[in-house]
């Protein structure tokens, strides 16, 4: 199948009869695709104004609803999330809202249900280079909109099919993560359209979901958080499905190398990692192996990357704009071009005076046997403080609750024999699992909120 450029989707090359989406029990073709975007053309010109919130939970729908304003000229807003406050609130911000949310929110004459495929034949004149607006995930503040160009998109498509685009075996594109945020949009939605992919419109991010989609897709690709990717293989049978994955893809974090390395047994070429921001984009990858440099990240091609006086790691890049935009995570170059991510600047913490990395703390009390997975937060109440979080792996000796004390006990030790009492967790909580939230990321938030009961 013959790439497209983004602003050429509805040019009227592609087959009428050519798979753009699976919905369900059946699969949508580009006719109907097509034909949808043109009755969201359509329905947004009737209504009139520039700028319209795209809010919509389904796949198909956020697909023919983002190239039907497109095309109409306007500029696509996407909400960070479904919530009803939320869209309330944004939904004062714009011209219209195009949904199949809640139409009746916010004032009926605002809010209007993606159309079905009408009778309008789509225009086959390129797009204009408008504009699409994301949410940052406000892991560690306050979120913030993110303005793209469609070009700038198509551009990180173009990158993406010239690095991985072998990799696929002809199956569809099948996510974990929600389709609203930039991650999920790209490798979702706007690169099998671009590529011509078909595409789940169902985002299978509980092991039911998951289970359905693979049985019944040849050889997909996964779009995941690595969050996920190291539950999945305890949740889902994987060796059920006569055909696994054809190309595995993370983003959001960094996979732990134990996991990348437990994926080969069902994707032998292993995950491909992808290293970005809503801000930038894509910025690099790799592709963990029992090989220790492979731990180290590739540029993408359209990048470049400097590196600052205290190690912050500095991108350029026309996806970018035309100012570099610098990162808050720390990197070293290598010799060979790539570089080694070295952690966040901002957890790199001061307790006491003293200056604490919390990665090296997380990391020391996941090389526990009975630890699974760890982090370490800073608490500021009564005073400023370190709390651990702890999901316990299935092998540790159990103890009941009220033994817990001894439990933190044994890992306070554990981590004296590495660092100074002022960098040992004071607060400690022992979870079923980390609080990830639809993106595979934690929040300061989501973290605090742990300690407010406790050891």
């Amino acid at each position: 199948m013959s790439f497209s450029e983004l602003s050429r989707l509805l040019d009227g090359r592609r087959a009428a009869d050519h798979p753009v989406a699976i919905l369900g029990d059946h699969t949508a073709s580009f006719d109907r695709f097509a034909r949808t975007v043109a009755s969201v053309a359509a329905l947004v010109q009737a209504q009139g104004g520039r700028r319209w919130l795209l809010a919509s939970q389904d796949a198909w729908g956020f697909a023919v609803g983002m190239f039907g304003l497109l095309r109409a000229g306007c500029s696509v807003a996407i909400p960070p999330n479904h919530l009803p406050a939320t869209l309330e609130r944004l939904a004062s911000q714009v011209d219209g809202v195009l949904t199949d949310v809640a139409p009746e929110a916010g004032g009926a004459r605002a809010w209007h249900l993606i159309p079905e495929a009408g009778e309008d034949l789509p225009d086959p004149t390129p797009l204009e280079d408008g504009v699409i607006e994301f949410w940052t995930s406000g892991s560690t503040g306050e979120a913030k909109r993110i303005r793209k160009r469609l070009s700038q998109l198509n551009a990180e498509v173009v990158a993406l099919e010239q690095i991985f685009g072998a990799r696929f075996e002809g199956g569809p594109v099948l996510g974990t993560v929600p389709h609203q945020h930039i991650y999920g949009c790209l490798f979702r939605i706007l690169w099998p359209l671009a590529a011509g992919r078909p595409l789940v419109v169902e985002q299978c991010a509980d092991p039911d979901r998951f289970r359905f989609a693979m049985a019944r897709c040849q050889a997909p690709a996964l779009v995941c958080s690595p969050a996920l990717l190291a539950r999945l293989p305890e949740m889902v049978d994987l060796d059920h499905y006569a055909t696994g994955a054809s190309v595995v893809f993370s983003s959001g974090g960094p996979l732990k190398a134990a996991d990348a390395i437990a994926w080969r047994r069902w994707v032998p070429r292993g995950v491909a990692e992808i290293y970005g921001s809503t801000e930038t984009g894509g910025i690099a990858w790799r592709v963990q192996s029992e090989d220790p440099d492979s731990s180290h990240w590739r540029a993408f091609p359209d990048v470049t990357l400097s590196f600052e006086a205290d190690g912050a790691l500095r991108v350029s890049s026309p996806r970018v704009g035309p100012e570099p935009i610098r990162m808050e995570d720390a990197a070293e170059p290598l010799p060979d071009g790539r570089f080694r991510l070295l952690g966040r600047l901002d957890r790199i913490v001061k307790v006491e005076e003293k200056r604490v990395s919390l990665p090296e703390l997380e990391a020391e009390l996941e090389a526990h046997p009975w630890v699974s997975r760890a982090t370490v937060v800073p608490l500021e109440q009564p005073r400023t403080m370190l709390g651990a979080a702890i999901v316990l792996a299935g092998d540790h000796p159990h103890f009941a609750p009220e033994e817990r004390r001894q439990l933190a006990q044994t890992f306070r030790r554990h981590l004296a024999q590495r660092f100074e009492p002022v960098a040992i967790p004071k607060r400690w909580r022992f979870v079923d699992e980390l609080p990830y939230d639809e993106r595979g990321k934690l929040t300061q938030q989501s973290l605090a909120a742990l300690f407010v009961q406790g050891v």
